[in-house]
Protein backbone atom coordinates (compact mmCIF):
# COMPACT_ATOMS: atom_id res chain seq x y z
CA UNK A 1 0.00 0.00 0.00
CA UNK A 2 1.29 2.91 -1.18
CA UNK A 3 0.20 6.56 0.61
CA UNK A 4 0.80 10.03 0.17
CA UNK A 5 -0.14 13.37 2.11
CA UNK A 6 -0.46 16.14 -0.34
CA UNK A 7 -0.35 20.21 0.56
CA UNK A 8 -1.65 22.18 -3.16
CA UNK A 9 0.28 24.67 -3.89
CA UNK A 10 2.64 24.70 -1.05
CA UNK A 11 5.16 21.68 -1.31
CA UNK A 12 6.49 19.58 -4.70
CA UNK A 13 4.23 21.53 -7.10
CA UNK A 14 1.45 18.80 -5.93
CA UNK A 15 -2.23 19.23 -6.50
CA UNK A 16 -5.82 17.52 -5.73
CA UNK A 17 -5.20 17.07 -10.32
CA UNK A 18 -2.05 15.93 -10.37
CA UNK A 19 -2.76 13.22 -7.92
CA UNK A 20 -5.68 12.63 -9.66
CA UNK A 21 -4.04 12.25 -13.02
CA UNK A 22 -1.07 10.04 -11.02
CA UNK A 23 -2.70 7.53 -10.14
CA UNK A 24 -5.15 7.05 -12.90
CA UNK A 25 -2.15 6.24 -14.78
CA UNK A 26 -0.44 4.01 -12.36
CA UNK A 27 -3.01 1.48 -12.18
CA UNK A 28 -4.38 1.86 -15.67
CA UNK A 29 -8.07 2.63 -14.13
CA UNK A 30 -11.28 1.13 -16.12
CA UNK A 31 -13.36 2.96 -13.57
CA UNK A 32 -13.69 6.18 -12.21
CA UNK A 33 -16.27 7.09 -9.58
CA UNK A 34 -15.87 10.68 -7.93
CA UNK A 35 -17.88 12.17 -5.00
CA UNK A 36 -17.19 16.42 -4.88
CA UNK A 37 -19.85 18.61 -3.07
CA UNK A 38 -20.14 21.08 -5.84
CA UNK A 39 -19.27 21.13 -8.99
CA UNK A 40 -18.62 24.45 -11.74
CA UNK A 41 -17.49 24.27 -15.36
CA UNK A 42 -14.11 25.79 -14.35
CA UNK A 43 -13.67 22.59 -12.92
CA UNK A 44 -14.56 20.31 -16.07
CA UNK A 45 -12.48 22.80 -18.12
CA UNK A 46 -9.42 22.23 -15.85
CA UNK A 47 -10.21 18.46 -15.67
CA UNK A 48 -10.45 18.06 -19.44
CA UNK A 49 -7.23 20.13 -20.22
CA UNK A 50 -5.44 17.48 -17.82
CA UNK A 51 -7.29 14.69 -19.29
CA UNK A 52 -7.65 15.28 -22.45
CA UNK A 53 -11.18 14.82 -24.60
CA UNK A 54 -10.32 10.75 -25.34
CA UNK A 55 -10.59 9.98 -21.88
CA UNK A 56 -14.20 9.75 -21.83
CA UNK A 57 -14.57 7.50 -25.30
CA UNK A 58 -12.04 5.13 -22.87
CA UNK A 59 -13.24 5.45 -19.35
CA UNK A 60 -16.47 4.95 -17.88
CA UNK A 61 -17.17 7.53 -15.11
CA UNK A 62 -19.99 7.70 -12.06
CA UNK A 63 -20.18 11.58 -10.35
CA UNK A 64 -21.68 12.30 -7.22
CA UNK A 65 -22.45 16.33 -6.54
CA UNK A 66 -24.26 17.77 -4.08
CA UNK A 67 -26.23 21.08 -5.10
CA UNK A 68 -26.37 22.38 -1.36
CA UNK A 69 -27.32 26.16 -1.70
CA UNK A 70 -27.10 26.30 -5.14
CA UNK A 71 -23.09 26.07 -5.79
CA UNK A 72 -23.27 23.52 -8.36
CA UNK A 73 -23.53 25.64 -11.72
CA UNK A 74 -26.54 23.53 -13.95
CA UNK A 75 -24.45 23.98 -16.97
CA UNK A 76 -21.51 21.52 -15.61
CA UNK A 77 -24.18 18.76 -14.06
CA UNK A 78 -25.28 19.13 -18.50
CA UNK A 79 -22.09 19.06 -19.92
CA UNK A 80 -21.00 15.73 -17.64
CA UNK A 81 -24.19 13.80 -17.67
CA UNK A 82 -23.77 14.43 -21.80
CA UNK A 83 -20.35 12.98 -21.88
CA UNK A 84 -20.14 8.96 -23.39
CA UNK A 85 -19.69 6.70 -20.33
CA UNK A 86 -20.56 9.16 -17.83
CA UNK A 87 -23.47 8.96 -14.81
CA UNK A 88 -24.68 11.64 -12.91
CA UNK A 89 -26.39 11.61 -9.48
CA UNK A 90 -27.06 14.12 -7.01
CA UNK A 91 -26.84 13.79 -3.04
CA UNK A 92 -30.87 14.38 -2.31
CA UNK A 93 -31.47 16.13 -5.19
CA UNK A 94 -35.57 15.74 -5.15
CA UNK A 95 -35.68 16.84 -1.70
CA UNK A 96 -33.25 19.87 -2.03
CA UNK A 97 -34.26 21.24 -5.38
CA UNK A 98 -37.78 22.09 -3.65
CA UNK A 99 -36.33 23.84 -1.11
CA UNK A 100 -35.92 27.78 -1.03
CA UNK A 101 -32.17 28.46 -1.08
CA UNK A 102 -31.04 24.84 -1.69
CA UNK A 103 -30.65 24.49 1.87
CA UNK A 104 -29.83 21.01 2.85
CA UNK A 105 -31.34 19.01 5.31
CA UNK A 106 -27.76 17.26 5.78
CA UNK A 107 -25.03 19.04 3.90
CA UNK A 108 -22.85 17.04 1.42
CA UNK A 109 -19.13 17.97 1.74
CA UNK A 110 -17.53 14.61 0.21
CA UNK A 111 -14.50 15.48 -1.91
CA UNK A 112 -12.98 12.08 -3.22
CA UNK A 113 -12.25 10.13 -6.25
CA UNK A 114 -12.12 6.10 -6.22
CA UNK A 115 -9.94 4.50 -9.50
CA UNK A 116 -10.44 0.99 -9.81
CA UNK A 117 -8.63 -1.35 -12.16
CA UNK A 118 -10.28 -4.60 -12.74
CA UNK A 119 -6.90 -6.87 -13.81
CA UNK A 120 -5.58 -7.39 -11.60
CA UNK A 121 -7.94 -5.58 -9.17
CA UNK A 122 -5.86 -2.10 -7.73
CA UNK A 123 -7.30 0.83 -6.45
CA UNK A 124 -6.06 4.44 -6.32
CA UNK A 125 -7.97 6.91 -4.43
CA UNK A 126 -7.89 10.85 -3.81
CA UNK A 127 -9.70 12.00 -0.97
CA UNK A 128 -9.08 15.77 0.63
CA UNK A 129 -10.09 19.26 0.91
CA UNK A 130 -10.39 20.50 -2.99
CA UNK A 131 -13.59 20.24 -4.98
CA UNK A 132 -14.77 19.92 -8.04
CA UNK A 133 -13.55 23.69 -9.41
CA UNK A 134 -10.43 25.15 -10.58
CA UNK A 135 -8.82 26.46 -7.50
CA UNK A 136 -10.03 22.95 -5.69
CA UNK A 137 -8.37 21.04 -8.27
CA UNK A 138 -5.41 22.82 -8.94
CA UNK A 139 -5.22 26.74 -7.12
CA UNK A 140 -6.20 26.90 -3.95
CA UNK A 141 -4.35 25.87 -0.28
CA UNK A 142 -5.77 22.22 -0.01
CA UNK A 143 -4.60 19.28 1.92
CA UNK A 144 -5.61 15.79 0.31
CA UNK A 145 -4.23 11.85 0.92
CA UNK A 146 -3.89 9.68 -2.21
CA UNK A 147 -3.63 6.02 -1.78
CA UNK A 148 -2.84 3.07 -4.05
CA UNK A 149 -3.21 -0.38 -3.15
CA UNK A 150 -3.46 -3.84 -5.32
CA UNK A 151 -3.59 -7.63 -4.23
CA UNK A 152 -5.41 -9.53 -1.36
CA UNK A 153 -4.00 -7.17 1.65
CA UNK A 154 -5.62 -5.11 4.38
CA UNK A 155 -5.69 -2.07 2.28
CA UNK A 156 -7.72 -3.28 0.01
CA UNK A 157 -10.11 -4.54 2.37
CA UNK A 158 -9.88 -0.85 3.69
CA UNK A 159 -10.88 1.20 0.25
CA UNK A 160 -13.26 -0.99 -0.52
CA UNK A 161 -14.99 -0.83 3.13
CA UNK A 162 -15.25 3.11 1.82
CA UNK A 163 -16.04 2.02 -2.01
CA UNK A 164 -18.80 0.46 -0.09
CA UNK A 165 -20.44 3.35 1.31
CA UNK A 166 -20.09 5.64 -1.31
CA UNK A 167 -22.04 2.98 -3.54
CA UNK A 168 -24.45 2.87 -0.60
CA UNK A 169 -24.55 6.66 -1.41
CA UNK A 170 -24.96 6.50 -4.67
CA UNK A 171 -27.56 3.60 -4.75
CA UNK A 172 -29.70 6.18 -2.45
CA UNK A 173 -29.27 9.45 -5.19
CA UNK A 174 -31.64 10.73 -7.47
CA UNK A 175 -30.61 11.00 -11.04
CA UNK A 176 -29.43 13.77 -12.77
CA UNK A 177 -32.54 13.48 -15.61
CA UNK A 178 -35.09 13.30 -12.97
CA UNK A 179 -33.81 17.10 -12.04
CA UNK A 180 -32.00 19.01 -14.24
CA UNK A 181 -34.52 21.00 -15.39
CA UNK A 182 -35.86 22.06 -12.47
CA UNK A 183 -32.43 22.76 -10.80
CA UNK A 184 -31.53 25.02 -13.90
CA UNK A 185 -34.30 26.89 -13.65
CA UNK A 186 -34.70 27.17 -10.27
CA UNK A 187 -30.93 28.13 -10.10
CA UNK A 188 -31.30 31.04 -12.68
CA UNK A 189 -34.06 32.64 -10.97
CA UNK A 190 -32.59 32.14 -7.62
CA UNK A 191 -29.14 33.39 -8.41
CA UNK A 192 -28.12 36.83 -7.54
CA UNK A 193 -28.91 38.32 -10.88
CA UNK A 194 -31.80 40.88 -10.19
CA UNK A 195 -32.98 43.83 -10.51
CA UNK A 196 -33.06 42.34 -13.87
CA UNK A 197 -32.34 44.83 -16.94
CA UNK A 198 -34.75 43.91 -19.62
CA UNK A 199 -34.51 44.12 -22.91
CA UNK A 200 -34.23 47.65 -23.58
CA UNK A 201 -31.86 48.53 -21.22
CA UNK A 202 -28.46 50.16 -21.89
CA UNK A 203 -24.65 50.10 -20.75
CA UNK A 204 -24.93 53.35 -18.38
CA UNK A 205 -21.24 54.48 -19.13
CA UNK A 206 -18.29 54.64 -16.84
CA UNK A 207 -18.48 52.22 -14.01
CA UNK A 208 -15.34 51.82 -11.66
CA UNK A 209 -16.82 47.85 -10.99
CA UNK A 210 -18.36 45.81 -13.54
CA UNK A 211 -18.59 41.74 -14.39
CA UNK A 212 -19.58 39.49 -17.10
CA UNK A 213 -19.92 35.83 -17.53
CA UNK A 214 -16.74 34.31 -19.11
CA UNK A 215 -18.81 31.11 -20.37
CA UNK A 216 -16.72 28.51 -22.60
CA UNK A 217 -13.60 30.05 -23.66
CA UNK A 218 -12.16 29.24 -27.25
CA UNK A 219 -8.45 27.32 -27.01
CA UNK A 220 -7.29 30.40 -28.95
CA UNK A 221 -4.11 29.22 -27.50
CA UNK A 222 -4.32 25.23 -28.63
CA UNK A 223 -6.63 22.46 -27.24
CA UNK A 224 -4.24 22.00 -24.23
CA UNK A 225 -3.67 25.34 -22.86
CA UNK A 226 -7.06 27.45 -21.22
CA UNK A 227 -7.86 30.32 -23.55
CA UNK A 228 -7.88 34.13 -22.81
CA UNK A 229 -9.41 35.93 -25.36
CA UNK A 230 -13.19 36.33 -24.95
CA UNK A 231 -16.18 38.32 -26.45
CA UNK A 232 -17.60 41.32 -24.58
CA UNK A 233 -21.04 42.75 -25.59
CA UNK A 234 -21.00 45.60 -28.12
CA UNK A 235 -20.71 48.64 -25.74
CA UNK A 236 -18.96 47.48 -22.65
CA UNK A 237 -16.45 49.45 -23.63
CA UNK A 238 -18.54 52.40 -21.83
CA UNK A 239 -17.53 50.65 -18.53
CA UNK A 240 -13.64 50.85 -19.24
CA UNK A 241 -14.24 54.72 -20.07
CA UNK A 242 -14.19 54.33 -23.79
CA UNK A 243 -16.58 55.89 -26.07
CA UNK A 244 -16.22 54.47 -29.44
CA UNK A 245 -18.16 55.93 -32.88
CA UNK A 246 -21.02 54.11 -33.80
CA UNK A 247 -19.60 53.69 -37.08
CA UNK A 248 -16.17 52.37 -35.99
CA UNK A 249 -14.44 50.22 -38.47
CA UNK A 250 -14.79 46.46 -37.95
CA UNK A 251 -11.39 44.98 -36.19
CA UNK A 252 -10.19 48.49 -34.85
CA UNK A 253 -8.47 48.89 -31.39
CA UNK A 254 -11.02 50.52 -29.16
CA UNK A 255 -8.55 51.38 -26.68
CA UNK A 256 -5.62 50.09 -24.03
CA UNK A 257 -7.11 48.42 -21.09
CA UNK A 258 -4.26 48.08 -18.07
CA UNK A 259 -4.92 45.23 -16.28
CA UNK A 260 -3.16 44.45 -12.75
CA UNK A 261 -2.61 40.96 -11.93
CA UNK A 262 -2.98 38.69 -8.52
CA UNK A 263 0.55 37.98 -8.60
CA UNK A 264 1.61 41.43 -9.33
CA UNK A 265 2.29 41.62 -12.40
CA UNK A 266 0.52 44.65 -15.07
CA UNK A 267 -0.20 43.45 -18.35
CA UNK A 268 -1.45 46.02 -21.38
CA UNK A 269 -3.55 44.31 -23.64
CA UNK A 270 -6.16 46.06 -26.41
CA UNK A 271 -9.97 46.30 -26.43
CA UNK A 272 -11.11 45.72 -29.89
CA UNK A 273 -14.10 45.53 -32.05
CA UNK A 274 -14.20 42.25 -33.64
CA UNK A 275 -14.66 41.12 -36.80
CA UNK A 276 -18.25 39.91 -35.90
CA UNK A 277 -19.32 43.23 -34.48
CA UNK A 278 -18.92 42.18 -30.79
CA UNK A 279 -16.04 43.59 -28.70
CA UNK A 280 -13.09 41.55 -28.13
CA UNK A 281 -10.63 41.52 -25.09
CA UNK A 282 -7.36 39.10 -24.48
CA UNK A 283 -7.36 39.02 -21.04
CA UNK A 284 -3.80 38.04 -19.31
CA UNK A 285 -2.22 34.79 -19.83
CA UNK A 286 -3.89 32.61 -17.34
CA UNK A 287 -1.35 30.12 -15.89
CA UNK A 288 1.30 32.75 -16.09
CA UNK A 289 -0.43 35.52 -13.88
CA UNK A 290 -2.21 33.45 -11.57
CA UNK A 291 -5.88 33.22 -12.65
CA UNK A 292 -5.35 28.97 -14.11
CA UNK A 293 -8.51 29.44 -16.21
CA UNK A 294 -11.23 31.30 -16.71
CA UNK A 295 -13.99 29.34 -18.29
CA UNK A 296 -16.99 29.02 -16.02
CA UNK A 297 -15.77 31.62 -13.93
CA UNK A 298 -17.18 35.68 -13.88
CA UNK A 299 -14.58 38.04 -14.99
CA UNK A 300 -14.45 40.92 -12.87
CA UNK A 301 -13.09 44.63 -13.47
CA UNK A 302 -12.63 47.07 -10.51
CA UNK A 303 -10.86 50.42 -11.28
CA UNK A 304 -8.02 51.13 -9.74
CA UNK A 305 -5.82 54.32 -10.45
CA UNK A 306 -5.37 54.02 -14.56
CA UNK A 307 -5.75 50.18 -14.35
CA UNK A 308 -7.85 47.38 -13.30
CA UNK A 309 -7.55 44.98 -11.37
CA UNK A 310 -9.08 41.90 -12.64
CA UNK A 311 -10.42 39.05 -10.70
CA UNK A 312 -11.66 35.59 -12.03
CA UNK A 313 -14.21 34.00 -9.75
CA UNK A 314 -15.96 31.07 -9.14
CA UNK A 315 -20.57 32.06 -8.90
CA UNK A 316 -20.61 31.49 -5.40
CA UNK A 317 -17.77 33.40 -4.43
CA UNK A 318 -19.11 36.48 -7.11
CA UNK A 319 -22.53 36.30 -5.04
CA UNK A 320 -21.13 36.34 -1.69
CA UNK A 321 -18.66 39.39 -2.47
CA UNK A 322 -21.16 41.28 -4.98
CA UNK A 323 -24.25 39.88 -4.85
CA UNK A 324 -26.05 42.56 -2.95
CA UNK A 325 -24.54 45.29 -4.84
CA UNK A 326 -25.65 44.47 -8.50
CA UNK A 327 -26.89 47.25 -10.75
CA UNK A 328 -29.12 46.13 -13.76
CA UNK A 329 -28.12 42.68 -14.88
CA UNK A 330 -27.91 42.29 -18.76
CA UNK A 331 -27.87 39.19 -21.09
CA UNK A 332 -25.85 38.89 -24.01
CA UNK A 333 -27.54 36.57 -27.15
CA UNK A 334 -25.49 33.34 -26.38
CA UNK A 335 -27.05 33.65 -22.19
CA UNK A 336 -24.20 35.38 -20.88
CA UNK A 337 -25.04 38.02 -18.23
CA UNK A 338 -23.13 40.79 -17.11
CA UNK A 339 -23.32 44.32 -15.64
CA UNK A 340 -21.82 46.49 -12.92
CA UNK A 341 -21.58 47.08 -9.30
CA UNK A 342 -23.47 49.86 -7.73
CA UNK A 343 -21.53 51.61 -5.23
Amino acid sequence: MSTNLFFQNVQDNRTTLSELDRLYRSITADQLFCLFAYATMSGLHTFELNFGQDFWENVPTRWLFGVDYGRTQPAALRAIMNKPNAEVRIHDGEWICTQEGYVPRQDFHLKISYMISDNPLRYGVVAGSGNFSANGLTRSVEAGISCEVSGDCDGVTTLQQGLDAANSLWEAATPILDIIDQYDQGWRNSFARRPDGGPDIQIPGERNTFWIEAGYVTRNRGPLRPGNQIDLPRGMSHYFGIFPAADTPLNSVLGEIVFQTPNGQVVERNLRLGNNSMEKITLPIPETHGYQIYDGKIIVFQRNGGAFQLRALEIADFEAAYGDRLGPVMEMGSGRLYGHIEE
